[in-house]
């Protein structure tokens, strides 16, 4: 059975190629630039007459090439980035239960971190296999490449990330809820020891300023560094500033913003067998932070 190629079979799928996207670039303008070139070839497609036996594979072949082809031309940029790269977070109400683009699996901010490791081809290897479940045949038809390359790449991919440790188990909703608002309690209290107790003892602060916004430049590791980082961020702050608990890429989030801007992004990975927070991602880059400002 063949499907003609309308906006709303397009439209249909559009949510799924923004996440394969956004997965692979880890910037929602670069994304949001390849859902537009995808639709105008499938709008080719439709002022052709033709007719797709499988538009979600079509749509997604179409999506994973041009991202590749995004991604290797980042490269560069990226390997001059002022700082550590951070993606641009993808930001939620707390309270909001709708699923941001799928699934946490392949979406929380530390997993998109270490995606920057693999070659763009990996990349789209490891995300279609684990974002979205395909299998490592279709993969293969996906990227015009045999099997056999599909499941060693994704091999590779797999140890590269086993290597750089990958994320541990997800804590659940209310161990992340009661843990964030301990988080803003202590952080406010001014008191370093408290705070540090919230963090494993080898916690890691990764903080993403692109040279634009005062930041970090290498990871801080330690409970007690961390603290005390966050304990200057309060003195430091401007009288009119807020917080609000959000979430970011679906982890809990500190959403820090003045009358007339979001200044910052802290989103905490916690542990779910310890019950503390092993890595937090400060996404203070303006140029990421825009859209929320907005």
């Amino acid at each position: 059975m063949t499907v003609q190629a309308t906006d709303d079979v397009f439209l249909a799928h559009s949510r799924a190629v923004f996440g394969l996207a956004y997965r692979m670039l880890g910037t929602v303008a670069d994304a949001e630039d390849v859902v537009s070139e995808t639709y105008l070839r499938w709008q080719r497609a439709d002022a052709a007459g033709e007719s797709v036996a499988d538009p979600r594979a079509y749509l997604f072949t179409v999506a994973s090439r041009l991202s590749i082809d995004v991604l290797r031309s980042a490269r560069r940029q990226r390997v001059d980035y002022v700082g550590t790269w951070l993606p641009e977070p993808l930001v939620t109400d707390w309270d909001d239960p709708a699923d941001i683009v799928g699934t946490r699996d392949t979406l929380s901010l530390g997993l998109l971190m270490l995606l920057e490791q693999l070659t763009p081809v990996e990349r789209a290897v490891f995300v279609l296999r684990e974002g979205f479940d395909y299998p490592h045949d279709d993969i293969a038809q996906l990227l015009e490449t045999s099997a056999a390359n599909v499941r060693q790449h994704y091999r590779r991919a797999r140890q590269r990330l086993s290597a750089a440790d990958e994320p541990r188990f997800v804590a659940d909703r209310q161990l992340q809820d009661t843990l964030l608002r301990r988080f803003v309690t202590a952080s406010l209290s001014g008191d370093v020891q408290p705070l540090a107790d919230l963090l494993a003892a080898d916690a890691v602060l990764y903080a993403d300023g692109g040279g634009k916004a005062q930041a970090i430049r290498r990871p801080a590791h330690g409970s007690l560094r961390i603290a005390r980082f966050f304990r200057g961020l309060v003195r430091q702050a401007p009288p009119d500033i807020r917080v609000d608990l959000v979430r970011a890429n679906t982890d809990p989030a500190l959403l820090v913003r003045t009358t007339d801007e979001v200044i910052g992004v802290y989103a905490l990975d916690v542990d779910a067998v310890t019950g503390l927070i092993r890595a937090v991602h400060a996404i203070r880059n303006p140029e990421k932070l825009s859209r929320l400002s907005a």
